[in-house]
Protein backbone atom coordinates (compact mmCIF):
# COMPACT_ATOMS: atom_id res chain seq x y z
CA UNK A 1 0.00 0.00 0.00
CA UNK A 2 1.30 3.56 -0.59
CA UNK A 3 2.15 5.47 2.36
CA UNK A 4 0.74 9.10 3.10
CA UNK A 5 2.98 10.41 0.28
CA UNK A 6 0.55 9.63 -2.94
CA UNK A 7 -1.21 12.37 -1.33
CA UNK A 8 1.54 15.25 -1.93
CA UNK A 9 2.09 17.14 -4.98
CA UNK A 10 5.69 17.07 -5.02
CA UNK A 11 7.42 14.66 -7.60
CA UNK A 12 10.22 14.17 -5.22
CA UNK A 13 7.48 13.15 -2.39
CA UNK A 14 5.17 11.02 -4.35
CA UNK A 15 8.00 9.16 -5.68
CA UNK A 16 8.89 7.81 -2.41
CA UNK A 17 4.80 7.03 -1.71
CA UNK A 18 5.48 3.58 -2.51
CA UNK A 19 8.64 3.07 -0.08
CA UNK A 20 8.15 0.40 2.57
CA UNK A 21 8.76 3.06 4.81
CA UNK A 22 5.98 4.41 6.44
CA UNK A 23 6.69 8.27 5.68
CA UNK A 24 4.87 11.17 6.55
CA UNK A 25 4.93 14.70 5.34
CA UNK A 26 6.51 17.48 7.43
CA UNK A 27 3.20 18.36 9.26
CA UNK A 28 1.24 18.17 12.56
CA UNK A 29 0.23 14.76 12.23
CA UNK A 30 4.01 13.64 11.97
CA UNK A 31 4.49 15.65 14.81
CA UNK A 32 1.41 14.63 17.12
CA UNK A 33 2.59 11.18 16.65
CA UNK A 34 6.33 12.08 18.18
CA UNK A 35 5.09 13.59 21.10
CA UNK A 36 2.36 11.09 21.89
CA UNK A 37 4.40 8.35 21.04
CA UNK A 38 7.91 9.61 22.56
CA UNK A 39 9.20 8.68 19.29
CA UNK A 40 12.19 10.55 17.36
CA UNK A 41 11.51 12.13 14.22
CA UNK A 42 13.85 10.75 11.45
CA UNK A 43 14.10 13.34 8.79
CA UNK A 44 15.30 12.80 5.21
CA UNK A 45 15.61 16.12 2.83
CA UNK A 46 16.30 15.70 -0.59
CA UNK A 47 15.11 17.07 -4.49
CA UNK A 48 14.43 15.50 -7.56
CA UNK A 49 16.93 16.11 -9.19
CA UNK A 50 19.92 15.13 -6.38
CA UNK A 51 21.87 11.97 -7.77
CA UNK A 52 22.82 10.73 -4.18
CA UNK A 53 19.33 11.57 -2.88
CA UNK A 54 18.43 8.90 -5.84
CA UNK A 55 21.10 6.34 -4.30
CA UNK A 56 19.58 6.52 -0.83
CA UNK A 57 16.34 5.85 -1.89
CA UNK A 58 17.46 2.41 -3.24
CA UNK A 59 19.88 1.27 -1.34
CA UNK A 60 18.51 2.21 1.84
CA UNK A 61 14.60 3.40 1.70
CA UNK A 62 13.48 0.23 -0.23
CA UNK A 63 15.30 -1.99 2.14
CA UNK A 64 13.04 -3.99 4.26
CA UNK A 65 15.74 -4.05 7.03
CA UNK A 66 15.97 -0.27 7.25
CA UNK A 67 12.33 0.25 6.74
CA UNK A 68 11.21 -1.96 9.53
CA UNK A 69 13.34 0.19 12.45
CA UNK A 70 12.28 3.23 10.78
CA UNK A 71 8.64 2.59 10.81
CA UNK A 72 8.99 0.85 14.91
CA UNK A 73 11.20 3.37 16.09
CA UNK A 74 10.82 6.59 14.65
CA UNK A 75 8.64 8.84 12.83
CA UNK A 76 10.07 8.85 9.35
CA UNK A 77 9.49 12.59 7.38
CA UNK A 78 10.57 13.11 3.95
CA UNK A 79 10.84 16.88 2.87
CA UNK A 80 11.54 18.21 -0.27
CA UNK A 81 13.83 21.00 0.06
CA UNK A 82 12.82 22.89 -2.99
CA UNK A 83 9.62 22.84 -1.85
CA UNK A 84 10.52 23.90 1.62
CA UNK A 85 13.63 25.72 1.91
CA UNK A 86 12.32 27.21 5.19
CA UNK A 87 13.51 23.28 6.85
CA UNK A 88 15.89 22.60 5.10
CA UNK A 89 18.10 26.01 5.86
CA UNK A 90 17.28 25.25 9.62
CA UNK A 91 18.30 21.62 9.72
CA UNK A 92 21.58 22.52 7.49
CA UNK A 93 22.55 24.83 9.88
CA UNK A 94 22.57 22.38 12.17
CA UNK A 95 24.26 19.76 10.33
CA UNK A 96 27.31 22.67 9.65
CA UNK A 97 27.56 23.81 13.65
CA UNK A 98 27.28 19.50 14.15
CA UNK A 99 29.92 18.21 11.52
CA UNK A 100 31.44 21.11 9.98
CA UNK A 101 30.00 20.66 5.98
CA UNK A 102 26.40 19.87 4.51
CA UNK A 103 24.92 18.96 1.31
CA UNK A 104 21.82 16.43 -0.09
CA UNK A 105 20.54 14.09 1.06
CA UNK A 106 19.96 15.79 4.27
CA UNK A 107 19.62 13.26 7.30
CA UNK A 108 19.13 14.53 10.81
CA UNK A 109 17.27 12.63 13.30
CA UNK A 110 14.91 15.25 16.04
CA UNK A 111 13.58 15.22 19.33
CA UNK A 112 9.64 14.86 19.25
CA UNK A 113 9.85 18.24 19.67
CA UNK A 114 11.76 19.42 16.87
CA UNK A 115 15.17 20.03 17.94
CA UNK A 116 18.09 17.86 15.68
CA UNK A 117 20.60 16.22 18.11
CA UNK A 118 22.10 13.71 14.60
CA UNK A 119 22.42 14.92 10.93
CA UNK A 120 24.72 14.16 8.16
CA UNK A 121 24.29 13.65 4.59
CA UNK A 122 24.52 10.37 2.49
CA UNK A 123 25.11 7.21 4.36
CA UNK A 124 25.33 3.35 2.84
CA UNK A 125 22.96 1.09 3.87
CA UNK A 126 25.93 -0.93 5.77
CA UNK A 127 29.25 0.81 7.52
CA UNK A 128 32.14 0.53 5.04
CA UNK A 129 35.31 0.87 6.22
CA UNK A 130 35.33 4.99 5.93
CA UNK A 131 32.00 5.85 7.30
CA UNK A 132 29.03 4.07 9.49
CA UNK A 133 26.04 2.41 7.53
CA UNK A 134 22.39 3.93 8.38
CA UNK A 135 21.26 0.39 10.23
CA UNK A 136 23.95 0.81 12.70
CA UNK A 137 23.62 4.43 12.87
CA UNK A 138 19.53 3.64 13.23
CA UNK A 139 19.76 0.93 16.05
CA UNK A 140 22.42 3.07 17.80
CA UNK A 141 19.99 6.34 17.94
CA UNK A 142 17.31 3.51 18.93
CA UNK A 143 19.27 1.99 21.83
CA UNK A 144 20.20 5.14 23.00
CA UNK A 145 16.93 7.12 22.58
CA UNK A 146 16.01 4.04 25.59
CA UNK A 147 18.53 5.22 27.76
CA UNK A 148 19.85 8.46 27.24
CA UNK A 149 17.05 10.58 26.20
CA UNK A 150 17.40 13.05 28.60
CA UNK A 151 21.36 13.56 27.14
CA UNK A 152 20.19 13.83 23.46
CA UNK A 153 17.10 16.17 24.11
CA UNK A 154 19.92 18.25 26.46
CA UNK A 155 22.47 18.65 23.68
CA UNK A 156 19.62 19.26 20.90
CA UNK A 157 18.39 22.64 23.46
CA UNK A 158 21.73 23.61 23.79
CA UNK A 159 22.72 23.87 20.11
CA UNK A 160 19.71 25.42 19.09
CA UNK A 161 20.23 27.59 22.13
CA UNK A 162 23.56 28.69 20.02
CA UNK A 163 22.30 28.85 16.84
CA UNK A 164 19.34 30.97 18.05
CA UNK A 165 20.89 33.67 19.82
CA UNK A 166 19.91 36.91 18.66
CA UNK A 167 22.74 39.39 16.48
CA UNK A 168 23.83 42.12 17.72
CA UNK A 169 24.27 45.27 15.41
CA UNK A 170 27.58 46.16 17.74
CA UNK A 171 28.91 42.54 17.84
CA UNK A 172 31.58 43.61 15.27
CA UNK A 173 32.89 47.09 14.18
CA UNK A 174 34.70 46.12 11.46
CA UNK A 175 33.99 48.37 8.10
CA UNK A 176 35.50 48.01 4.57
CA UNK A 177 34.69 50.95 1.97
CA UNK A 178 32.43 49.11 -0.96
CA UNK A 179 35.32 50.35 -3.51
CA UNK A 180 37.83 48.35 -1.24
CA UNK A 181 35.89 45.24 -0.20
CA UNK A 182 35.48 44.98 -4.68
CA UNK A 183 39.20 45.22 -5.04
CA UNK A 184 40.01 42.81 -2.19
CA UNK A 185 37.05 39.93 -3.84
CA UNK A 186 38.26 40.28 -7.22
CA UNK A 187 41.85 39.51 -5.98
CA UNK A 188 40.58 36.86 -3.51
CA UNK A 189 38.99 35.15 -7.35
CA UNK A 190 42.18 35.98 -9.11
CA UNK A 191 44.20 33.86 -6.54
CA UNK A 192 41.71 30.71 -6.55
CA UNK A 193 41.49 30.38 -10.73
CA UNK A 194 42.17 27.72 -11.75
CA UNK A 195 44.16 29.15 -15.27
CA UNK A 196 44.83 25.39 -16.56
CA UNK A 197 40.60 24.70 -16.34
CA UNK A 198 38.92 27.62 -15.68
CA UNK A 199 36.68 28.02 -12.80
CA UNK A 200 37.85 28.44 -9.21
CA UNK A 201 39.53 25.61 -6.89
CA UNK A 202 39.69 22.24 -8.09
CA UNK A 203 36.62 19.57 -7.89
CA UNK A 204 33.84 19.24 -7.66
CA UNK A 205 33.37 22.70 -9.78
CA UNK A 206 30.01 24.74 -10.10
CA UNK A 207 29.68 27.39 -12.21
CA UNK A 208 28.87 29.74 -9.41
CA UNK A 209 26.89 32.65 -11.20
CA UNK A 210 27.52 34.99 -8.98
CA UNK A 211 31.26 35.12 -9.19
CA UNK A 212 31.08 35.75 -13.36
CA UNK A 213 28.45 38.27 -12.65
CA UNK A 214 30.64 40.39 -10.42
CA UNK A 215 33.67 39.99 -12.83
CA UNK A 216 31.65 40.88 -15.72
CA UNK A 217 30.71 44.18 -13.70
CA UNK A 218 34.54 44.95 -11.90
CA UNK A 219 36.16 45.03 -15.35
CA UNK A 220 33.43 47.81 -16.19
CA UNK A 221 35.04 49.93 -13.40
CA UNK A 222 38.36 48.79 -13.29
CA UNK A 223 39.08 48.22 -17.36
CA UNK A 224 41.97 46.35 -17.63
CA UNK A 225 41.66 44.47 -14.54
CA UNK A 226 41.70 41.03 -16.06
CA UNK A 227 38.33 39.95 -14.65
CA UNK A 228 36.39 39.25 -18.11
CA UNK A 229 38.99 37.58 -19.27
CA UNK A 230 38.66 35.32 -15.96
CA UNK A 231 35.47 34.91 -16.69
CA UNK A 232 35.97 33.73 -20.27
CA UNK A 233 38.15 31.18 -19.55
CA UNK A 234 35.70 29.93 -17.18
CA UNK A 235 32.76 30.00 -19.94
CA UNK A 236 34.22 28.46 -22.72
CA UNK A 237 36.22 25.52 -20.53
CA UNK A 238 32.40 24.80 -19.60
CA UNK A 239 31.35 25.10 -23.43
CA UNK A 240 33.87 22.71 -24.32
CA UNK A 241 33.44 20.07 -21.43
CA UNK A 242 31.23 17.62 -20.62
CA UNK A 243 28.86 19.80 -18.49
CA UNK A 244 27.34 20.78 -21.57
CA UNK A 245 25.41 18.89 -23.39
CA UNK A 246 26.41 19.11 -26.68
CA UNK A 247 23.19 17.35 -28.53
CA UNK A 248 20.38 19.30 -26.80
CA UNK A 249 22.47 21.80 -24.90
CA UNK A 250 22.14 22.93 -21.65
CA UNK A 251 24.38 22.40 -18.58
CA UNK A 252 24.43 20.20 -15.68
CA UNK A 253 24.00 21.41 -12.40
CA UNK A 254 28.32 20.87 -11.93
CA UNK A 255 31.23 18.63 -12.88
CA UNK A 256 32.90 16.19 -10.66
CA UNK A 257 36.35 16.78 -11.82
CA UNK A 258 38.45 20.34 -12.31
CA UNK A 259 38.18 20.17 -15.57
CA UNK A 260 34.85 20.06 -16.17
CA UNK A 261 35.06 16.65 -18.24
CA UNK A 262 32.45 14.89 -16.47
CA UNK A 263 29.27 16.07 -14.46
CA UNK A 264 26.46 14.85 -12.59
CA UNK A 265 24.22 15.15 -15.09
CA UNK A 266 21.00 16.69 -13.58
CA UNK A 267 20.47 19.69 -14.74
CA UNK A 268 18.62 22.87 -12.91
CA UNK A 269 16.61 25.70 -14.36
CA UNK A 270 18.45 28.36 -12.15
CA UNK A 271 22.27 27.43 -13.40
CA UNK A 272 21.00 27.93 -16.82
CA UNK A 273 18.82 30.64 -16.63
CA UNK A 274 21.79 33.02 -15.08
CA UNK A 275 24.19 30.82 -17.94
CA UNK A 276 22.10 32.46 -21.13
CA UNK A 277 22.40 35.94 -19.55
CA UNK A 278 26.65 35.53 -19.06
CA UNK A 279 27.43 33.62 -22.26
CA UNK A 280 25.54 36.67 -24.02
CA UNK A 281 27.00 39.45 -21.99
CA UNK A 282 30.87 38.28 -21.89
CA UNK A 283 30.73 36.70 -24.99
CA UNK A 284 29.76 40.10 -26.37
CA UNK A 285 32.33 41.94 -24.08
CA UNK A 286 35.41 39.91 -25.17
CA UNK A 287 34.24 40.17 -29.32
CA UNK A 288 33.22 36.29 -29.21
CA UNK A 289 30.53 35.99 -31.36
CA UNK A 290 30.59 31.89 -30.57
CA UNK A 291 30.83 32.51 -27.07
CA UNK A 292 27.90 34.64 -26.90
CA UNK A 293 26.01 32.27 -29.30
CA UNK A 294 25.93 29.85 -26.46
CA UNK A 295 23.16 32.12 -24.34
CA UNK A 296 20.74 31.32 -28.01
CA UNK A 297 21.61 27.44 -27.41
CA UNK A 298 21.05 27.07 -23.47
CA UNK A 299 17.57 29.12 -24.51
CA UNK A 300 16.74 26.72 -26.85
CA UNK A 301 17.23 23.85 -24.49
CA UNK A 302 14.99 25.82 -21.83
CA UNK A 303 12.01 26.67 -24.11
CA UNK A 304 12.23 23.31 -25.53
CA UNK A 305 12.75 20.89 -22.57
CA UNK A 306 11.71 23.15 -19.57
CA UNK A 307 8.65 25.23 -20.09
CA UNK A 308 5.30 24.02 -19.34
CA UNK A 309 2.01 24.25 -20.97
CA UNK A 310 1.11 27.25 -18.44
CA UNK A 311 3.85 29.52 -19.21
CA UNK A 312 5.61 28.65 -16.32
CA UNK A 313 9.33 26.83 -16.28
CA UNK A 314 10.18 22.93 -14.49
CA UNK A 315 12.78 23.04 -11.61
CA UNK A 316 15.13 20.68 -13.19
CA UNK A 317 15.72 17.70 -14.75
CA UNK A 318 17.30 14.03 -13.18
CA UNK A 319 20.81 12.82 -13.32
CA UNK A 320 19.57 8.98 -13.79
CA UNK A 321 17.92 7.47 -16.39
CA UNK A 322 16.75 3.42 -16.06
CA UNK A 323 18.33 3.77 -12.83
CA UNK A 324 21.94 4.82 -14.01
CA UNK A 325 23.53 7.85 -14.18
CA UNK A 326 24.21 9.40 -17.32
CA UNK A 327 22.62 6.62 -19.38
CA UNK A 328 20.17 9.29 -21.26
CA UNK A 329 23.97 11.47 -22.14
CA UNK A 330 26.23 9.21 -23.33
CA UNK A 331 27.52 7.30 -26.15
CA UNK A 332 29.94 4.16 -26.92
CA UNK A 333 31.29 4.66 -30.27
CA UNK A 334 29.24 1.37 -31.35
CA UNK A 335 26.21 3.50 -30.97
CA UNK A 336 27.44 5.88 -33.22
CA UNK A 337 28.51 3.82 -35.86
CA UNK A 338 25.25 2.42 -35.93
CA UNK A 339 24.28 5.77 -36.70
CA UNK A 340 26.76 7.62 -38.86
CA UNK A 341 28.73 7.30 -41.82
CA UNK A 342 32.24 5.67 -41.16
CA UNK A 343 34.15 9.17 -42.31
CA UNK A 344 31.17 10.84 -40.18
CA UNK A 345 31.90 8.55 -37.29
CA UNK A 346 35.43 9.11 -37.12
CA UNK A 347 35.54 12.79 -36.93
CA UNK A 348 32.47 13.08 -34.50
CA UNK A 349 34.44 10.28 -32.66
CA UNK A 350 37.84 12.50 -32.66
CA UNK A 351 36.20 15.81 -32.17
CA UNK A 352 33.77 14.77 -28.91
CA UNK A 353 35.80 12.78 -27.27
CA UNK A 354 33.99 8.86 -27.77
CA UNK A 355 36.36 6.41 -27.42
CA UNK A 356 36.27 2.23 -27.81
CA UNK A 357 37.61 2.25 -23.67
CA UNK A 358 35.04 5.00 -22.79
CA UNK A 359 35.81 8.21 -20.67
CA UNK A 360 32.72 7.39 -18.34
CA UNK A 361 31.32 4.29 -16.92
CA UNK A 362 30.78 1.13 -18.28
CA UNK A 363 32.60 2.15 -21.74
CA UNK A 364 30.52 4.94 -22.71
CA UNK A 365 31.91 8.39 -23.11
CA UNK A 366 30.44 11.90 -22.10
CA UNK A 367 30.51 14.31 -25.11
CA UNK A 368 33.38 16.87 -25.09
CA UNK A 369 35.06 19.15 -27.42
CA UNK A 370 38.58 17.40 -27.40
CA UNK A 371 39.90 17.99 -31.06
CA UNK A 372 39.51 21.84 -31.30
CA UNK A 373 41.71 22.28 -34.64
CA UNK A 374 38.80 23.77 -36.71
CA UNK A 375 40.87 26.36 -38.69
CA UNK A 376 38.15 29.33 -37.37
CA UNK A 377 40.68 30.92 -34.96
CA UNK A 378 37.58 30.09 -32.15
CA UNK A 379 37.53 26.64 -30.49
CA UNK A 380 33.87 26.53 -30.14
CA UNK A 381 32.78 27.22 -33.55
CA UNK A 382 32.89 23.77 -35.58
CA UNK A 383 31.31 24.89 -38.65
CA UNK A 384 28.13 23.45 -40.19
CA UNK A 385 30.23 19.82 -40.93
CA UNK A 386 29.27 18.83 -37.76
CA UNK A 387 25.67 19.95 -37.63
CA UNK A 388 24.50 17.39 -39.52
CA UNK A 389 26.23 14.32 -37.28
CA UNK A 390 24.43 16.72 -33.86
CA UNK A 391 21.48 16.66 -35.68
CA UNK A 392 21.36 13.01 -36.21
CA UNK A 393 22.58 12.22 -32.88
CA UNK A 394 20.07 13.87 -31.03
CA UNK A 395 17.16 12.07 -32.97
CA UNK A 396 18.49 9.08 -31.96
CA UNK A 397 18.83 10.48 -28.54
CA UNK A 398 15.26 11.41 -28.53
CA UNK A 399 14.03 8.18 -28.47
CA UNK A 400 15.96 7.22 -25.66
CA UNK A 401 14.24 6.74 -22.23
CA UNK A 402 14.24 10.30 -20.57
CA UNK A 403 15.55 11.46 -17.05
CA UNK A 404 12.48 12.30 -14.80
CA UNK A 405 11.64 15.97 -14.84
CA UNK A 406 10.80 18.07 -12.01
CA UNK A 407 7.80 19.72 -13.10
CA UNK A 408 7.73 22.57 -9.97
CA UNK A 409 7.62 26.03 -10.85
CA UNK A 410 9.33 27.69 -7.76
CA UNK A 411 9.36 31.87 -7.70
CA UNK A 412 13.04 31.81 -6.80
CA UNK A 413 14.31 29.82 -10.20
CA UNK A 414 11.39 31.78 -12.32
CA UNK A 415 12.44 34.50 -11.05
CA UNK A 416 15.90 34.50 -11.87
CA UNK A 417 14.82 33.36 -15.71
CA UNK A 418 12.41 36.63 -15.82
CA UNK A 419 15.52 38.39 -15.07
CA UNK A 420 17.75 36.83 -17.69
CA UNK A 421 15.01 36.79 -20.56
CA UNK A 422 13.94 41.37 -19.87
CA UNK A 423 17.75 41.95 -19.78
CA UNK A 424 18.40 39.88 -22.86
CA UNK A 425 15.12 41.13 -24.72
CA UNK A 426 17.01 44.98 -25.05
CA UNK A 427 18.20 43.26 -28.14
CA UNK A 428 15.93 40.37 -29.24
CA UNK A 429 12.30 40.95 -29.69
CA UNK A 430 11.14 37.22 -28.59
CA UNK A 431 13.70 37.02 -25.61
CA UNK A 432 11.27 39.97 -24.20
CA UNK A 433 7.79 38.48 -24.92
CA UNK A 434 8.92 35.92 -23.62
CA UNK A 435 9.49 37.35 -20.60
CA UNK A 436 6.55 38.97 -20.60
CA UNK A 437 4.82 35.74 -20.72
CA UNK A 438 6.78 33.97 -17.83
CA UNK A 439 5.83 37.81 -15.52
CA UNK A 440 2.14 36.87 -16.30
CA UNK A 441 2.80 33.63 -15.14
CA UNK A 442 4.59 34.76 -12.30
CA UNK A 443 1.96 37.39 -11.50
CA UNK A 444 -1.11 34.99 -11.82
CA UNK A 445 0.55 31.64 -10.08
CA UNK A 446 2.84 33.14 -7.06
CA UNK A 447 1.11 36.08 -6.11
CA UNK A 448 -0.57 35.43 -2.22
CA UNK A 449 -2.98 37.24 -0.83
CA UNK A 450 -1.88 40.76 1.15
CA UNK A 451 0.86 40.40 -1.80
CA UNK A 452 2.57 37.67 -0.88
CA UNK A 453 4.55 35.02 -2.50
CA UNK A 454 4.50 31.78 -2.54
CA UNK A 455 7.13 29.30 -3.13
CA UNK A 456 6.20 26.75 -5.43
CA UNK A 457 3.06 26.44 -7.87
CA UNK A 458 2.41 23.01 -9.02
CA UNK A 459 0.85 22.35 -12.53
CA UNK A 460 -2.20 23.18 -11.40
CA UNK A 461 -4.05 25.13 -8.38
CA UNK A 462 -2.65 28.21 -6.52
CA UNK A 463 0.42 28.68 -5.38
CA UNK A 464 1.50 27.13 -1.85
CA UNK A 465 3.71 27.71 0.84
CA UNK A 466 5.09 31.06 2.07
CA UNK A 467 8.18 32.53 -0.24
CA UNK A 468 11.25 32.86 1.54
CA UNK A 469 14.13 35.70 0.80
CA UNK A 470 15.59 34.24 -1.83
CA UNK A 471 11.94 34.08 -3.84
CA UNK A 472 11.67 37.52 -3.21
CA UNK A 473 14.56 38.90 -4.49
CA UNK A 474 14.85 37.01 -7.31
CA UNK A 475 11.70 38.49 -8.28
CA UNK A 476 12.44 41.63 -7.38
CA UNK A 477 15.79 40.93 -9.99
CA UNK A 478 13.52 40.18 -12.33
CA UNK A 479 11.37 43.18 -12.37
CA UNK A 480 14.41 45.44 -12.44
CA UNK A 481 15.32 44.06 -15.71
CA UNK A 482 11.73 43.84 -16.73
CA UNK A 483 11.43 47.71 -16.11
CA UNK A 484 14.47 48.24 -17.68
CA UNK A 485 13.54 46.70 -21.13
CA UNK A 486 10.14 47.85 -21.08
CA UNK A 487 9.71 51.30 -18.91
CA UNK A 488 6.24 50.23 -17.62
CA UNK A 489 5.32 52.00 -14.62
CA UNK A 490 2.91 49.50 -13.22
CA UNK A 491 6.18 47.03 -12.95
CA UNK A 492 7.67 49.50 -10.81
CA UNK A 493 4.70 49.97 -8.32
CA UNK A 494 4.81 46.41 -8.00
CA UNK A 495 8.45 46.08 -6.93
CA UNK A 496 7.92 48.90 -4.90
CA UNK A 497 5.03 46.70 -3.13
CA UNK A 498 7.46 43.55 -2.78
CA UNK A 499 10.29 45.45 -1.50
CA UNK A 500 7.66 46.42 1.18
CA UNK A 501 6.19 43.06 1.78
CA UNK A 502 10.33 42.20 2.18
CA UNK A 503 10.99 44.94 4.69
CA UNK A 504 7.51 43.79 6.92
CA UNK A 505 8.62 39.78 6.33
CA UNK A 506 12.47 39.17 6.61
CA UNK A 507 14.26 42.40 8.28
CA UNK A 508 14.85 42.29 11.98
CA UNK A 509 15.18 45.75 14.01
CA UNK A 510 18.30 47.16 14.41
CA UNK A 511 19.84 45.01 12.12
CA UNK A 512 20.67 45.53 8.12
CA UNK A 513 19.89 43.13 5.49
CA UNK A 514 17.64 40.49 5.45
CA UNK A 515 16.66 37.04 7.08
CA UNK A 516 15.96 34.37 5.38
CA UNK A 517 12.94 33.04 7.17
CA UNK A 518 9.71 35.04 7.11
CA UNK A 519 9.27 36.51 10.85
CA UNK A 520 5.37 35.30 11.27
CA UNK A 521 6.89 31.55 9.83
CA UNK A 522 6.80 30.34 13.57
CA UNK A 523 9.29 29.20 15.85
CA UNK A 524 12.13 28.42 13.97
CA UNK A 525 15.20 26.96 16.71
CA UNK A 526 17.75 29.29 14.48
CA UNK A 527 18.09 32.46 13.09
CA UNK A 528 19.49 32.09 9.13
CA UNK A 529 21.36 35.13 7.92
CA UNK A 530 23.66 35.35 5.18
CA UNK A 531 24.98 37.29 2.05
CA UNK A 532 27.53 34.92 1.05
CA UNK A 533 26.52 33.33 -2.44
CA UNK A 534 26.48 29.18 -2.46
CA UNK A 535 25.93 27.60 -6.04
CA UNK A 536 23.54 30.39 -6.48
CA UNK A 537 23.61 34.07 -5.68
CA UNK A 538 22.45 34.48 -1.99
CA UNK A 539 19.13 36.39 -1.31
CA UNK A 540 21.01 38.82 -0.11
CA UNK A 541 23.30 39.64 -2.68
CA UNK A 542 20.53 39.63 -5.19
CA UNK A 543 18.34 42.30 -3.01
CA UNK A 544 21.66 44.54 -3.54
CA UNK A 545 21.84 43.42 -7.44
CA UNK A 546 18.47 43.84 -7.61
CA UNK A 547 18.34 47.26 -5.73
CA UNK A 548 21.04 48.29 -7.46
CA UNK A 549 19.80 47.62 -11.18
CA UNK A 550 16.58 49.56 -9.70
CA UNK A 551 18.80 52.71 -9.12
CA UNK A 552 19.97 52.72 -12.71
CA UNK A 553 16.65 52.52 -14.10
CA UNK A 554 14.72 54.41 -11.92
CA UNK A 555 16.86 56.65 -10.96
CA UNK A 556 15.66 56.90 -7.48
CA UNK A 557 18.81 57.39 -4.61
CA UNK A 558 15.83 55.24 -2.24
CA UNK A 559 17.01 52.24 -4.41
CA UNK A 560 20.76 52.97 -3.77
CA UNK A 561 20.58 53.42 -0.24
CA UNK A 562 18.39 50.40 -0.13
CA UNK A 563 21.63 48.34 -1.75
CA UNK A 564 23.84 50.08 0.60
CA UNK A 565 21.81 49.27 3.19
CA UNK A 566 22.05 45.16 2.29
CA UNK A 567 26.20 46.06 2.01
CA UNK A 568 26.39 47.40 5.52
CA UNK A 569 24.54 44.83 7.59
CA UNK A 570 27.28 42.42 6.39
CA UNK A 571 30.19 44.29 5.88
CA UNK A 572 32.30 42.68 8.95
CA UNK A 573 31.89 39.12 6.99
CA UNK A 574 33.07 41.31 3.48
CA UNK A 575 35.99 42.29 5.64
CA UNK A 576 37.12 38.80 6.74
CA UNK A 577 35.72 36.96 3.17
CA UNK A 578 35.39 39.71 0.69
CA UNK A 579 35.50 36.96 -1.92
CA UNK A 580 31.98 35.09 -1.14
CA UNK A 581 30.16 37.92 -1.23
CA UNK A 582 30.40 38.34 -4.82
CA UNK A 583 26.37 39.29 -5.80
CA UNK A 584 25.94 41.85 -3.68
CA UNK A 585 29.60 43.46 -4.27
CA UNK A 586 28.30 43.15 -8.51
CA UNK A 587 25.24 45.75 -6.70
CA UNK A 588 28.14 47.55 -5.20
CA UNK A 589 29.67 48.03 -9.02
CA UNK A 590 26.54 48.64 -10.47
CA UNK A 591 25.83 51.57 -8.20
CA UNK A 592 29.68 52.93 -9.10
CA UNK A 593 29.09 52.43 -12.55
CA UNK A 594 25.45 54.31 -12.68
CA UNK A 595 27.03 57.00 -10.56
CA UNK A 596 29.98 57.67 -13.09
CA UNK A 597 27.74 57.52 -16.28
CA UNK A 598 24.00 58.34 -14.91
CA UNK A 599 20.69 56.67 -15.01
CA UNK A 600 19.93 55.05 -17.86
Amino acid sequence: MANRLVLEKSPYLVAHADDPVDWFPWGEEALEKARREDLPIFLSLGFSACHWCHVIHRESFLDPDIAGILNRSFVPVKVDRQERPDLDAVIMAFCIAMTGGGGWPLTAILTPGGLPFFAGTYFPPRATAWTPGLLDILSDVSNRWRTEKEDLASFASKLAGKLAQPLSPDAVEMHVPPGEAMDLAFESLRQSEDTRCGGFGTAPKFPIPGNLLFLLHYERIRPGSGALAIAARQLEAMRLGGVFDHLGYGFSRYSVDRCWHIPHFEKMLPDNALLALLYNEVGSAVSRPALARVSGEVRKYLERDMRRPDGGYCASEDADSEGEEGLFYTWTREEVSRILHEDETERFCEAFGVSWDGNFENGRSVLRLENKKNGTGDPLDLGKPFEGSRALLLAERSGRVRPARDDSALAEWNGLLLGALARLGRDDPGCLEEARSLWRFCLGRFSRQGGRLSRVAYAYGPGIHNGCLDDYSAMLWGLSELYGSTGDREILEKAEQLYGQMEILFARPGLEGFDFLPSDGGPYPARIRHGEDGALPSGNGLAAYAAARWFRFSGDIAWKERACSVYRGFEPGMARFPGAFATLLAGMAEIQEVEAEGPA
